[in-house]
């Protein structure tokens, strides 16, 4: 298990004012390291919902100490072409000025952070079960691998390296986590009894460790130094009408957060409170 990311919320990149950000994966990684000590530190930022990402917000990660940043959602035409050319895994260089202390190594999930098609084993879901006892009208063990496959093979040509993430959950999904689990359990073992055949292993992972099999692969990454915006899901479906929403709603966060940050340099100038 790990902790990912780390913010009390998953900030968006478009509208948040880098002050913002700062407070917010400040508290929520302070509150993780005093409950669960350093090892509680998250080392991967983790933005798989917000609609667009700027190279400021790598620029921020990188500069926390970060090791990746992995996201979901990009503009339908730049994931096809990213997919095309293998280039979904990358160096995003998030400042000229700073150079190497605002790099991260990015990656872009192959299916914003659902399961494959086919393999929701949610109890909202009603995909099929895995059925492996064989003397059952519904066994379907090796036609459920056989369709598994058929999508890791398609999923290992959009990646440079060996390995690849499959993203397994969805929104409000694990309240019945057990069913989801059994599940995996059995897709892992019947598809790995099958290993030496199609060359396909798979295992529970974290991010942490997949970025540590990528710098293990000495494959050499391309380097992206611009914007993810505007998004776009669909053909005149741009995900923008948030730049200028709430206008007062915005006006008075950035109003709050002034206060605050003059609120925390008057805290440092009057000094620690003297305790008898």
């Amino acid at each position: 298990m790990e902790f990912i990311s780390g913010g009390w919320v998953m900030n968006d990149e478009a509208c948040v004012f880098y002050t913002n950000t700062i407070d917010q994966m400040t508290y929520g990684i302070r509150k993780l390291k005093d409950i669960f000590g350093k090892c509680g530190v998250p080392r991967i930022g983790w933005q798989i919902d917000p609609f667009g990402h700027s190279r400021e917000y790598a620029s921020l990660l990188a500069q926390m100490g970060m090791d990746g940043y992995f996201f979901g959602r990009v503009d339908y035409q730049d994931f096809r072409a990213r997919k095309k050319q293998q280039e979904l895994e990358f160096i995003w260089s998030g400042s000229a000025n700073l150079g190497k202390d605002a790099q991260i190594f990015t990656g872009i999930l192959p299916n914003v952070y659902s399961p494959p098609r086919g393999f929701c084993f949610d109890i909202y879901c009603s995909d099929d079960a895995l059925v492996d006892d064989p003397d059952s009208d519904e066994y379907n063990v090796k036609s459920r691998v056989d369709d598994f496959l058929i999508y890791v093979n398609e999923t290992a040509t959009f990646y440079k390296s060996n390995n690849i993430p499959v993203t397994m959950g969805n929104d409000f999904n694990y309240q019945s986590a057990g069913h989801w689990f059994t599940n995996l359990d059995k897709l892992i073992h019947y598809t790995n009894l099958r290993s030496v055949e199609t060359k396909v292993n798979l295992l529970y992972s974290t991010p942490s460790c997949y970025l540590k099999a990528l710098h293990e692969s000495g494959v050499t990454w391309p380097n992206k130094t611009d914007d993810f915006f505007p998004y776009a899901s669909d053909p005149h479906a741009y995900w923008t009408g948030y730049f200028t929403s709430r206008p007062a709603f915005k006006f008075l966060d950035r109003y709050a957060n002034n206060q605050l940050q003059a609120a925390k340099q008057l805290g440092v100038l009057a000094g620690p409170r003297e305790v008898t």
